[in-house]
């Protein structure tokens, strides 16, 4: 699993329209005020939906944003949702009298849970081609969120979203790799350590550094 976030501000409350008074005059709220309440504003009109085959070119797109040559590619994102379409899900930007704005990701398969047996099958296997039916783990193949909208819970939302499913199927665990950065997103999510993987990724260290298997239990 991939993830590359910031910080969310879920605990965040946003600024209401209203202009502050001083002496008895409306005084305006500085411009990087204003800038700052807009930017949560958007953050509100996300919403989280299941992705649709036509959704999957500006998917794709995201992907490579986000992980550059580590980025799945559309047929890749093809054989995920096709693997299990409800674990893909999209945060869909929704802007007044404009086109909603694909701006976040994350999909999923299943796994048993004596898989992988070794660490090159995380890096060596397509996630789509490890999809296992049976499976009773929820593998977070990958989490992406555009670089412009990081920091506002958007990644959180995504992986809450995708815990879900995992609860709605009654599975066992959820699993994903994280990494230095993404690291302390995860544990808020609820996920913990359960070994560093330090021989994975090594030659994308600037996108995977330190690289950890993380797990979240469902029972």
């Amino acid at each position: 699993m991939k993830d590359n976030q910031g910080t969310p501000a879920s605990s965040r409350r946003a600024a209401g329209p209203s202009a502050s008074m001083v002496g008895g005059a409306p005084r305006r709220p500085p411009a990087r005020a204003v800038s700052s309440v807009a930017a949560r504003a958007a953050v509100l009109r996300v919403v989280i939906r299941p992705a649709r085959p036509d959704d999957l070119e500006e998917a794709t797109l995201i992907e490579r944003r986000v992980w550059g040559r580590l980025g799945a590619s559309l047929n890749e994102l093809q054989r995920r949702l096709v693997a299990l379409p409800e674990a893909f899900l999209l945060a869909g930007l929704q802007r007044p009298a404009q086109t909603h704005r694909i701006v976040g990701l994350t999909n999923g398969l299943l796994w048993t849970r004596d898989f992988p047996r070794s660490y090159l099958e995380y890096e060596r296997i397509l996630p789509s081609a490890s999809h296992n039916p049976r499976g009773d783990v929820l593998y977070i193949a990958s989490v992406g969120v555009e670089p412009g909208l990081r920091g506002h819970g958007i990644g959180l939302r995504l992986i809450q979203e995708a815990i879900e499913v995992g609860r709605r199927r009654h599975l066992k665990q959820v699993r994903l790799i994280g990494n230095g950065r993404s690291r302390p997103l995860h544990e808020r999510a609820g996920f913990a350590v359960v070994r560093p993987l330090p021989r994975l990724f090594r030659q994308h260290r600037d996108l995977m550094p330190q690289p950890v298997l993380m797990e979240l239990s469902l029972v």
